[in-house]
């Protein structure tokens, strides 16, 4: 016997709701799983997809130092061979975590290549999670300005041959 094709396609619908319904019940509240690598991307990159990686663990790779804002906070930009003109300017602010602090003695206007880990944040979740991080020179204007797209939450900033350029508090 065979059931008219609307029978079969309820009893399809009502599966697929219920086990959408199951699955996004057991979405646990992390996105990513604890111990997982983190996302390998460029500052250019992350400060046109941040909003898809807002929250995940990220490994930036190949950023210039632009701007040492003060002693927990750097505004980096992707390091290219190509000149201001032509690269991209989507810019990243990278806030040091709480514990931690730049250990350079005399900060560079520009150091280059710099890898940093940390968790990609939109600038507005930073500002407001992180509140009393957020650098006091960096206002609305120098944000706009200076493109800055993007944050990191960084808990590690490293040269590419491994020297940590943060120290503990």
């Amino acid at each position: 016997m065979r059931r008219p094709t609307h029978v079969r396609n309820i009893a399809f619908l009502a599966l697929y709701m219920s086990t959408n319904v199951v699955v996004d019940a057991q979405v646990p509240e992390h996105r990513f799983a604890p111990g997982s690598p983190p996302i390998t991307v460029h500052p250019s990159a992350l400060a046109q997809t941040v909003s898809e990686l807002a929250g995940y663990p990220v490994s930036v790779q190949h950023a210039r130092i632009l701007w040492v804002v003060d002693p927990h906070a750097l505004v980096i930009e992707s390091d290219s061979l190509f000149g201001p003109t032509w690269r991209d300017h989507g810019r990243v602010l990278v806030l040091i975590e709480r514990n931690r602090s730049l250990a350079i003695p005399r900060p560079a206007i520009s150091i280059a290549p710099v890898n940093i880990i940390g968790v990609a944040r939109t600038l507005l979740g930073i500002q407001a999670a992180e509140n009393d991080l957020w650098p006091r020179a960096l206002t609305r204007r120098e944000v706009e300005r200076l493109d800055i797209r993007a944050a990191i939450l960084a808990s590690s900033l490293r040269t590419p041959d491994g020297v940590e350029l943060t120290s503990a508090n």
